[in-house]
């Protein structure tokens, strides 16, 4: 059971109230198909009612399937760019040992005053947190730069280049990461969506509209879709919620360097 907790305690206020909107939204346009039109006379035959509805279920079907597929190459893009992070601290911290030691203790200090920044960016579930360490670990790297920039200015050769090559690659990884941390569903994708959600329902209700044991049924697939939306929004929004890109790597790199920063 205790991943079931696990579970729960990602679940977000946020998370939890757009669940239970979406779904009762979609219950409710069902509702409505069903007793609005209970005791109306149709132009058009049940027949032609399950036609549309099977289309448009069809469509919907597809339209989740192509943005779902879309949400999980964004999740897998943010750990890959976890995943690069974790090689490019790694590296520079090996090429930090080329230094002389003045600025080689204080550059690994730094770097793992960085690393802690990109742990606590990637653990961050608002945009405000996600902002505050960004900064944070920017302010490094520029701290780090200073430091191999003078020792090349003092002494210039290859063994500092491939130092500077390394913190430059800091910067990249951490914009790379910028890039990818954002929704790649655009709002009138997720609009379209709902559309097509909340029709399908109310021709759900309007196919059962002569049931009179259908109250709990009916909601059957309003249920359905709305785990489906609920799935994909969470995967979609980075950094929060029940599913998102945990920094893994990253923390594995620190403790291997745990008895280094104790020196």
């Amino acid at each position: 059971m205790s991943w079931i907790q696990n579970l729960l305690s990602e679940l977000s206020i946020n998370s939890a109230s757009n669940f239970w909107t979406i779904f009762i939204l979609l219950g409710g346009a069902a509702y409505a198909g069903k007793f609005f039109f209970k005791n109306h006379n149709p132009t058009f035959s049940d027949d032609q009612a399950k036609i549309v509805l099977g289309a448009i279920l069809s469509l919907l079907g597809l339209l989740i399937g192509f943005v779902l597929s879309i949400s999980i190459n964004g999740y897998n893009d943010r750990q890959k760019t976890e995943e690069n992070e974790m090689l490019v601290i790694g590296s520079a911290l090996q090429r930090t040992q080329l230094l002389n030691s003045p600025q080689k203790d204080q550059a690994e200090k730094l770097l793992h005053e960085y690393l802690d920044a990109r742990i606590e960016f990637f653990n961050a579930d608002n945009l405000l947190e996600n902002k505050k360490w960004r900064t944070t670990s920017t302010e490094k790297q520029k701290q780090l730069w200073e430091i191999a920039v003078t020792e090349a200015r003092e002494a210039p050769n290859p063994v500092i280049n491939s130092v500077l090559s390394s913190y430059s690659d800091l910067y990249l990884a951490q914009e790379k990461t910028s890039v990818s941390w954002r929704d790649q569903i655009p709002k009138i994708v997720w609009a379209l969506l709902i559309f097509f959600a909340v029709v399908s329902n109310i021709l759900i209700g309007y196919n059962a509209r002569q049931e009179q044991k259908m109250n709990l049924m009916i909601l059957v697939l309003p249920f359905l879709i709305t785990l489906s939306l609920f799935i994909i929004s969470e995967i979609d929004v980075p950094g929060k919620g029940v599913i998102h890109v945990t920094p893994d790597d990253l923390l594995s790199l620190k403790e291997t360097l745990v008895p280094v920063a104790k020196k």
